[in-house]
């Protein structure tokens, strides 16, 4: 039996790709035959196979592991293939936030949630990667569903960029978040809070870590809302390769979230991996995956959160109090035990389809 992975795109420094890398090197671990698949694949990676190629693999004695955020003619392929499937949602982010940014790809997102409902009945099993993911799956139909969380192998979190942490590790205090630079992860909130907490701490600066490909307009509209507030000392990093994304978390004092939609969201996973404090808006998965660990807000009052902010900064033992509660959840997604969690769903499709 061959178990092999599907996805409509990867690419380098993404979520989903770098679980899906996982993902394979478990299953081989494990004595499968194992591959990834993909209709759209990066230049800069040459260990994934074309889509077309999958047809020569496809059985019904096989399985198939179909990582869904999008839609994409790979739905259909699915839904055709003979072999046993698992679907790995990701969650589709709402296509209205991108209206009048990028038209295209809300289109995009539009197919694909009409993808998730023609899919209910070609799935054997379908799992979120949170549980805010698996209740939308039940919502639409799907009868078998779990959660998987996303496998994060954080060992390999030791590779940073010294140059990078001597420039910026100055006794200023950093404000961090990482995320792609979209409408949906409120980017703009973030600035409006620094604003207010620049004025309490001036000695502070603010990294947005996340490329902004295909969405260009809202980078133009942050630029222009920086401009305007007059707000020096944020750095609108782009997408940094890993040496340099581990750097941030390492000179990082505070993780600030605003995002308005999130599947799962691996940042809060890295945060609590780095004793990173986390301030979030409650929000779609973000609770979840917190499950009780950082600073969750309700309602985006810009200088209610700037003071909660120097308060965690210059407060010892209420920092040291939100990261030990933060250690504690991270042993939830530990790679163990969310490797046992997919050994566990795999064999409900091994051999009880």
């Amino acid at each position: 039996m061959e178990i092999h992975q599907i996805l409509p795109t990867i690419s380098p420094c993404d979520a989903i790709g770098n679980e899906a890398f996982v993902i394979r090197d478990i299953l081989r671990n494990w004595g499968y035959r194992s591959e990834i698949f993909a209709q759209n694949i990066h230049q800069s990676i040459n260990s994934v196979n074309q889509l077309s190629e999958h047809k020569k693999r496809s059985s019904k004695k096989n399985v198939l592991i179909y990582h869904f955020s999008i839609g994409s003619d790979v739905s259909k392929y699915v839904m055709n293939a003979p072999d046993r499937k698992i679907l790995l949602y990701h969650n589709i982010t709402p296509p209205h936030f991108f209206y009048n940014v990028n038209d295209n790809l809300a289109l995009i997102l539009s197919k694909g949630k009409e993808e998730l409902k023609q899919l209910v009945g070609k799935i054997d099993v379908a799992l979120g990667d949170s549980e805010y993911n698996r209740i939308e799956l039940q919502d639409i139909g799907y009868n078998r569903t779990g959660v998987l969380p996303l496998l994060i192998d954080l060992e390999k979190y030791d590779r940073y960029n010294q140059g990078l942490i001597t420039r910026y590790d100055d006794g200023w205090t950093n404000i961090l978040f990482v995320g792609r630079t979209a409408p949906n992860k409120k980017q703009e909130d973030i600035i409006k809070c620094f604003y207010y907490y620049k004025a309490i701490n001036p000695r502070s600066r603010l990294f947005l870590v996340g490329g902004f490909n295909g969405c260009e307009v809202y980078y133009d509209q942050l630029q222009n809302l920086i401009k305007r507030l007059g707000i020096k000392d944020i750095h609108i990093i782009g997408m940094a390769d890993f040496p340099d994304l581990v750097s941030y978390y390492m000179l990082a004092h505070m993780f600030l979230c605003m995002s308005e939609h999130e599947g799962f969201s691996v940042p809060l996973i890295e945060s609590m991996h780095f004793g990173v404090p986390i301030i979030a808006y409650s929000s779609t998965a973000v609770p979840y995956t917190l499950g009780g660990a950082g600073i969750l807000v309700n309602r985006k009052c810009y200088p209610e959160i700037a003071e909660m902010i120097n308060l965690v900064v210059t407060d010892e033992k209420l920092r040291e109090r939100i990261i030990a509660k933060q250690n504690i959840r991270l042993k939830d997604f530990a790679y163990k035990r969310t490797m046992d969690v997919f050994r566990e769903q795999l064999n409900k499709v091994i051999h009880e389809c």
